[in-house]
């Protein structure tokens, strides 16, 4: 299959299964969502913009967000951008593959992708991140869960109900990414979550994430 294939892959799947995966998206992951929010919400300045990469159905970062900035979501996802655009009224909403993203210099004082960039095929993330340097202010955040495992096509028949996609790096490799994109690392720490129940059948009884904070250089 090629990138594209897997791209479509990622938009149909979350086109079926975007409601389901954003109230899924309220109740797992919690701790981690909430702390790298944090990062942001106290971070910026109220009224900054900030861009949420693969925002999805705005729920629940678009919309925590919005309650502080001017946010702009992008998702693949037609169904999904439609879905933010009743959830979070008050942000501008693109349908786009992120890659395909063409903003100016210097627009925003903030960038979010929380678990988004890992649905990229992961020969185009370091020209992603490339990208969200350059749209970046001088000394703006970045805050973004990318891979750890060496994996370059993970690929569901259904997961929760639909195929989906995934690609990723090991951590060494996104750090390096990171640090060769034009940002600089504050933190890039892999944190793992113990997970139960509903949230250990759809992901495991444990899943490990590299979280990235990081500033454009001033």
């Amino acid at each position: 299959m090629t990138s594209q294939d897997h791209k479509r892959t990622v938009a149909h799947g979350y086109d079926k299964i975007g409601e389901i995966y954003g109230q899924q998206a309220t109740r797992s992951r919690t701790a981690q969502r909430a702390k790298y929010e944090r990062v942001l919400l106290d971070g910026l300045e109220e009224g900054s913009r900030a861009l949420d990469l693969g925002c999805g159905s705005g729920i629940p970062t678009t919309r925590r967000l919005a309650r502080k900035f001017r946010v702009t979501g992008a998702d693949i996802s037609e169904k999904q951008v439609e879905r933010a655009r009743v959830n979070v009224p008050s942000a501008e909403f693109i349908c786009s593959d992120m890659a395909a993203l063409d903003f100016p210099p210097n627009t925003f004082d903030g960038v979010a992708a929380f678990y988004s960039i890992i649905h990229l095929p992961r020969d185009e993330q370091g020209a992603m991140l490339k990208s969200i340097a350059s749209w970046l202010k001088p000394g703006g955040l970045f805050v973004a869960s990318l891979g750890i495992g060496d994996t370059e096509v993970d690929y569901d028949r259904s997961w929760l109900g639909a195929p989906m996609f995934w690609s990723a790096y090991d951590a060494e490799t996104n750090r390096r990414l990171i640090d060769e994109s034009g940002l600089q690392t504050v933190s890039a720490l892999e944190e793992t979550t113990y997970l139960r129940g509903e949230e250990a059948d759809l992901h495991g009884e444990s899943e490990t994430f590299l979280w990235v904070v990081a500033r454009k250089l001033r």
